[in-house]
C-alpha cells in the first residue's frame, strides 16, 4: 500500500454523504487518488447497509481506467470486481451494460452488436451522398438540440458541418440499415443507447439499481450523448458524481465542451465540493496557469535541486532538428533524464515533422501493415499494433466476418477467427517472417519482404483455416504513397541524440504529468494559449502547460509580436534562449539550488 495524505479538501469529497457530487478540480490536485478513495468509502458504506447495489468509475481513457484498478487493487486489497465495483471507461460500461445485451432491441438486428471502425471493407456500400465525395458512417457525428439528434460530417482536420436535411435524413437511414446488420459507429452506439433508454424506461431503472453511484472522472469530456444518458439513470435512481475542469475540455470532436459539467455543479441537488491545490506543478507553473486561465489555484510542491521554471524560447520552424538537439542539451544539462521530458504539438502537422506517427504512408493493405511496422519500432500499445495488422488483413483475407476487428480486438469470433487472430501474432512479433522492420528502405527491402512473407503466412491461414485470400491481394500490397527513397520510418531510429524523446499531441499526453515539458506552437496556437481558456484552442495550451511538474519551455515562431511577447512575460513567463537555458541549468544543478528564471536582454 502507498502512503497517501489527504488534504482538507480531499477528505470532504472522501467522506461526503452519499449524494451527488461536482467535484472542480484545478489541474495535479490528485484526482485520481481521490476518486478511487471516494468509491472505495462508497463501496464500504454499501457494505455496511447491506446494500447488493455496485459503484461505477468510469473515464474517457484505458491509460486513466489501469490507473484506478491498480490503485483501488491497492487500496482494497482486491480489484474492483471482486468487491462490486465496476471500473471502466464509458465506452465499455455502455458497451458492456447497454448496447450489447440489449442494444439488438432498439437496432432491430437479429445479433448481439458490435462496434466498426469504419476501414471495414463492407462500409464501402453504406457511402452516400456526393458520388464524387461521398460521405462514410465513420465520418457522421451526432450531436443532440433540444432532444432530436443533429448529424454532422467530421473532417480530418477536426472540423465539421452539418449535414442538410436531405443528407440528414440519407445518414439516418444509412445508420439504420448498418444497425439492422448489427452494427454501430462509435458515434452512432451512443445515439442507439439514448434510444434505448428512452423508449425502455424499465431498463434505466434497472441499472441505477445495479448502479446507485456512478462517478464519472474527467467530466468536462462528457458529451451531449453521455449527458443526457446520465440524467436518465440520474431520474431513475442513481446518484451521479462527477470530476473534472472546465478549463481542461478539449474534446469538441465529441460536442464536448465542459457545459454539462458546469451546468450540473450549478444544481441545487448537487453538493459542490472544490479541488483547488496544484499537488503537481512547481510554483512557476502553478502561477502559469493561473495567470492564463483566470483561476486560483494554489502550490504545494517545492522546488527540487534542478532548474524548474517557466521559459519561452523563438525557434525557426525550418530548424526542428536544431530545436530539438538544443532541447536535449538542455535536459542533459538540467539533469533531466530523457524518458523525463516530452515534445507536446497542438496538431499533427507540427508532430509529423519530427515522427511518423500521424503520417500516412502507403495505400490499401500497405498503408494498414506499415502503420502497425511503424508503431511497433516505436512502442507503442501492442494493442493499436493489433488493430493496424487486422485492418490490414481484413484487405488480403476473403469472407471474413463484418465484425472481425471487433471480434479480434475483444477476443471473441467461432474457430476460424481465434486461429486467425493466433496466426496474426508472429506476422507482428517476428520480423523476419511477418511485418518487416520499419527501417528498413521501403521500396525495396521492406516491400520485398513484405509481399513474400505474407504469401507465405496466407499459405498457412488457408491450412489452419476455411478463410481463402483474396484474389487479388497481390495488387493491394503495393509501393503507392511509401516514401520514394529510405525507411519508412522517416527519423531512422538512433539517428539524432533526440531520437529517443518523446514527442506527441497535446490531447496524447492529457492526465499526465511530465518533468520537464517544451510545448512548440505556430502562431496560432500561441495567440490563443494567451487569450486564455475561452474556447477550445486555448484549452488545448492550458493542458501542454499543466502537464509540466518541474520545467516548462514554450517553444514560439521567431517571427512572434513584441505585443504577443508582452502578453506571455504578463502570464509568467520568462524569455530565454537554448544557450542561456541550458548554462543556468548546469549552474543549477551545480549549487544543488532551485533554478532560477533567466532572461535574455
Amino acid at each position: 500500500m502507498f502512503e497517501f495524505q489527504a488534504t482538507t479538501e480531499q477528505e470532504a469529497i472522501i467522506d461526503a454523504p452519499l449524494t451527488s457530487l461536482a467535484v472542480v478540480a484545478c489541474p495535479g490536485s490528485g484526482k485520481t487518488a481521490t476518486a478511487v478513495r471516494r468509491v472505495a468509502e462508497v463501496r464500504r458504506r454499501l457494505e455496511v447497509a447491506g446494500s447488493r447495489g455496485h459503484v461505477a468509475l468510469l473515464s474517457f481513457s484505458n491509460i486513466a481506467v489501469d490507473t484506478f484498478r491498480d490503485e483501488y487493487r491497492q487500496l482494497r486489497g482486491r480489484d474492483g470486481d471482486s468487491d462490486k465495483v465496476v471500473i471502466q471507461t464509458v465506452d465499455s460500461f455502455l458497451t458492456t451494460f447497454i448496447l450489447r445485451p440489449h442494444g439488438s432491441r432498439a437496432m432491430n438486428c437479429p445479433r448481439t452488436p458490435y462496434l466498426v471502425l469504419g476501414s471495414e471493407p463492407f462500409l464501402s456500400s453504406f457511402r452516400f451522398g456526393d458520388p464524387k465525395n461521398p460521405i462514410g458512417l465513420d465520418e457522421l457525428a451526432f450531436d443532440l438540440e433540444d432532444g432530436k439528434v443533429v448529424v454532422h460530417r467530421r473532417f480530418k482536420d477536426g472540423g465539421t458541418q452539418r449535414l442538410d436535411a436531405a443528407l440528414t435524413k440519407a445518414a439516418k437511414q444509412k445508420v439504420a440499415a448498418l444497425a439492422a446488420k448489427g452494427a454501430y459507429t462509435y458515434g452512432a452506439g451512443r445515439v442507439w443507447a439514448l434510444v434505448l433508454l428512452k423508449n425502455e424506461p424499465r431498463l434505466a431503472k434497472a441499472l441505477a439499481r445495479r448502479f446507485p453511484h456512478i462517478l464519472v472522472d474527467e467530466a468536462q469530456d462528457i458529451g451531449p450523448f453521455e449527458g443526457a444518458l446520465l440524467d436518465r439513470l440520474s431520474a431513475a435512481g442513481s446518484s451521479i458524481s462527477l470530476v473534472g475542469d472546465f478549463h481542461q475540455s478539449i474534446y469538441s470532436f465529441n460536442f464536448a465542451t465542459g457545459d454539462y459539467l458546469r451546468k450540473f455543479a450549478s444544481r441545487a441537488d448537487v453538493l459542490g465540493l472544490p479541488l483547488t491545490q496544484n499537488r503537481r506543478s512547481v510554483e512557476s507553473i502553478v502561477t502559469a496557469a493561473n495567470l492564463l486561465a483566470g483561476t486560483a489555484s494554489t502550490y504545494f510542491r517545492t522546488s527540487p535541486p534542478r532548474l524548474t521554471g517557466t521559459y519561452f524560447w523563438r525557434y525557426d520552424l525550418n530548424a526542428l532538428p536544431e530545436v530539438m538537439s538544443s532541447w536535449v542539451s538542455t535536459l542533459s544539462a538540467a539533469g533531466y533524464a530523457i524518458d523525463e521530458a516530452a515534445v507536446l504539438c497542438r496538431g499533427s502537422d507540427l508532430l509529423a515533422r519530427l515522427s511518423t506517427e500521424t503520417s500516412q504512408i502507403g495505400r490499401s493493405a500497405v498503408k494498414h501493415f506499415a502503420t502497425a511496422a511503424i508503431e511497433r519500432e516505436q512502442a507503442a500499445d501492442i494493442s493499436k499494433v493489433l488493430e493496424h495488422c487486422a485492418k490490414g488483413v481484413l484487405t488480403i483475407v476473403s469472407s471474413l466476418p463484418y465484425s472481425f476487428i471487433s471480434d479480434v480486438k475483444n477476443m471473441r469470433g467461432d474457430a476460424d477467427v481465434k486461429t486467425l487472430r493466433r496466426l496474426m501474432w508472429p506476422l507482428i512479433r517476428t520480423p523476419a517472417t511477418g511485418i518487416p522492420r520499419a527501417t528498413l528502405s521501403a521500396r525495396t527491402s521492406w516491400l520485398t519482404g513484405l509481399k513474400k512473407n505474407l504469401n507465405d503466412w496466407l499459405t498457412v491461414v488457408e491450412q489452419e483455416t476455411t478463410f481463402k485470400r483474396e484474389p487479388t491481394w497481390n495488387n493491394r500490397v503495393t509501393a503507392v504513397e511509401l516514401p520514394k527513397k529510405g525507411p519508412l520510418i522517416a527519423i531512422d531510429i538512433g539517428q539524432h541524440d533526440w531520437s529517443a524523446l518523446r514527442c506527441g499531441t497535446v490531447h496524447s499526453a492529457k492526465g499526465e504529468g511530465i518533468p520537464a515539458v517544451m510545448y512548440l506552437t505556430k502562431k496560432g496556437n500561441l495567440d490563443a494559449l494567451v487569450a486564455g481558456t475561452g474556447d477550445e484552442e486555448g484549452r488545448i495550451g492550458f493542458v501542454a502547460v499543466t502537464r509540466g511538474r518541474d520545467l516548462l519551455v514554450l517553444a514560439i515562431p521567431t517571427g512572434t509580436s513584441d505585443e504577443t511577447i508582452t502578453k506571455l512575460k504578463a502570464r509568467g513567463f520568462t524569455e530565454s534562449g537554448p544557450a542561456q537555458l541550458a548554462a543556468a541549468a548546469a549552474a543549477a544543478v551545480a549549487s544543488e539550488v532551485p533554478g532560477t528564471a533567466v532572461a535574455v536582454a
